[in-house]
């Protein structure tokens, strides 16, 4: 994963290259767990762009969209390519946004998975990490 913070315009723009083809998350959150983090996640599908997510628990159907007002994303972008295979996703987002976990200059929990396979669907997912 590499990322980099625009402090100029109080964003951080992320860019994450998988070795294969799924869906690709990054996450922010409080204490380093998975749960009541806040998600960005992008699917290899056609004309598809990383969106938010409230990550309310381990299972798929705690993992909800943000509102629409909530999506606040730019320079979403998700790519895959076949040779060899590989999916990767890039976006912008603010450091503070209202009711949203903060992004501070200094350590951060950060947490990153993937899935596999083409498709809109999360699955379990063994391919995770944190970092701060």
């Amino acid at each position: 994963m590499k990322y980099k913070l625009n402090v100029t315009e109080e964003s951080l723009s992320v860019e994450l290259l998988y070795n294969g083809i799924g869906w690709l998350g990054w996450a922010i959150s409080n204490d380093g767990a998975m749960e009541e983090s806040e998600a960005v996640i992008g699917f290899p599908v056609h004309g598809s762009a990383p969106q938010k997510y409230y990550l309310g628990g381990k299972s798929t159907s705690l993992v909800v969209p943000m509102e629409e007002d909530k999506q606040t994303l730019i320079d979403v972008q998700v790519m895959v390519f076949d040779d060899p295979d590989q999916t990767a996703m890039k976006f912008t987002k603010s450091l503070q946004e209202a009711n949203e976990i903060d992004i501070i200059r200094g350590d951060n929990s950060i947490l990153w998975a993937h899935g596999t396979g083409f498709g809109s669907e999360l699955s379990h997912h063994s391919n995770r990490g944190a970092t701060v």
